[in-house]
């Protein structure tokens, strides 16, 4: 479906600034290359801005049923993943003087309980939400009180000021009617009560030419004004914001019905000012600088196939198959790709048919040269592969400046 007006303000005079053509679904990974249907499974991806709100969209939405009824990202497996959600727990408890067996926090999104088990190995009350049935699964089976399904009205009702903090973790981006959302949101908070969010911050991703975060499931890419005018909008006030850095760079927006923005929000708003992310012109230099990463990389793995090198990838996260797929990096350049994600393992990337592998078999590939998609985690990798650094092999880090890291250079292993 093409989305023809802004989500946040309803204008109808949205501009295109950037086309990555068409893509599949990032996280619909197939059994066998047979599975993927070029004419049906292949999705427009572009960006649309809206000059009125400085709200940044997609073009075309996709129907979530296709994207979050079975789902393969699973939140906790990586460690520095579930330190974040530790330390952010104790920063809530602490800051909003949460009550053990009494304080109900929800979670949108909950995946696998990541965000809520911090909090109910506290003894405070928990309920996730989230569609996929099979994630849903692995939260119940963590002690996660989880219920299957879009969070909605009949959901609301049901919780109506029950909770006392609500989050919505790197999934505020997914839903195409936020505004209800947002409602639904305030419905189920008591008087007083705080909803969290973290996206990926748009600034960061325009900074640093992180343009694989774009993928079907994020219908929205967020700045802070643009997230100030659409809270306003509907009465609702940003208070707070952090800088933190998961996914390449995201920020944490505090919301609520009564408290007034501090200074982290007016310096965070003037920063994003100065950058240019109320002008349009700074969303086509992000086009250009797109198109430059993608010349770079080529440019590396065209030599090491003309030299004959074994290249593998590590990492099959979302922007894998962005980044693939709008490189056309397909399996003749790179065959297989490693993921720690068991879910994934023995499944291939669509359209560019690339097989994931478990860690063990990669080794057994003996690659000389590994390319690291899960770019964000970079070091993690490569800590929890130092026997391929000592086996000679360079890992390269493919982000707009790219990283060549070998055991020569590689300092980083605390």
């Amino acid at each position: 479906m093409i989305k023809s007006i802004c989500r946040s303000c309803n204008d109808d005079n949205l501009k295109e600034v950037i086309s990555l053509g068409k893509s599949p679904l990032a996280n619909n990974l197939v059994d066998d290359v047979k599975d993927f249907d070029e004419k049906n499974d292949l999705y427009d991806l572009s960006l649309s801005f809206c000059e009125k709100c400085y709200n940044c969209q997609l073009t075309e939405v996709v129907n979530p049923d296709k994207m979050f009824k079975n789902y393969y990202y699973v939140s906790s497996t990586t460690k520095s993943f579930r330190g974040h959600f530790e330390s952010a727990s104790e920063k809530y408890i602490n800051r909003f003087n949460l009550i053990p067996f009494e304080s109900l926090v929800v979670d949108i999104g909950s995946n696998d309980g990541i965000a809520l088990i911090p909090f109910k190995v506290r003894g405070y009350d928990v309920l996730g939400i989230d569609p996929a049935e099979n994630i849903c699964k692995l939260a119940e089976e963590n002690g996660v009180k989880t219920i299957c399904g879009y969070f909605n009205e009949d959901i609301a009702e049901e919780y109506e000021s029950k909770a006392d903090l609500v989050l919505a973790s790197n999934v505020f981006a997914h839903s195409d009617d936020l505004q209800s959302m947002t409602k639904n949101v305030f419905k189920i908070l008591k008087t007083g009560g705080t909803f969290i969010i973290e996206v990926q911050h748009l600034l960061r991703t325009i900074e640093d030419g992180t343009f694989d975060n774009i993928y079907h499931e994020h219908v929205n890419y967020w700045s802070l004004i643009s997230l100030k005018n659409f809270f306003s909008n509907l009465g609702y006030n940003v208070f707070d914001v952090e800088e933190i850095g998961t996914h390449g760079g995201s920020i944490r927006v505090y919301i609520n019905k009564w408290k007034v923005q501090n200074d982290n929000v007016k310096k965070l708003v003037q920063k994003e000012i100065d950058f240019g992310l109320d002008k349009i012109d700074t969303y086509y230099k992000f086009f250009d600088l797109i198109n430059e990463r993608k010349r770079n990389l080529l440019d590396v793995l065209s030599k090491l196939k003309s030299d004959n090198r074994k290249v593998i990838g590590y990492g099959a996260p979302a922007k894998a198959t962005t980044l693939l797929n709008f490189f056309n990096i397909n399996n003749s350049m790179i065959e297989y790709v490693i993921d720690d994600n068991k879910l994934k393992q023995g499944k291939i990337i669509p359209n560019v048919n690339v097989k994931i592998i478990s860690k063990e078999e990669g080794y057994s590939m003996k690659p000389e040269y590994v390319v690291i998609f899960a770019w964000n985690f970079y070091k993690e990798i490569i800590n929890n592969n130092m026997e391929l650094l000592d086996k000679g092999v360079t890992f390269i880090v493919p982000t707009q400046k790219i990283k060549m890291i070998d055991k020569e250079n590689y300092n980083e292993r605390s």
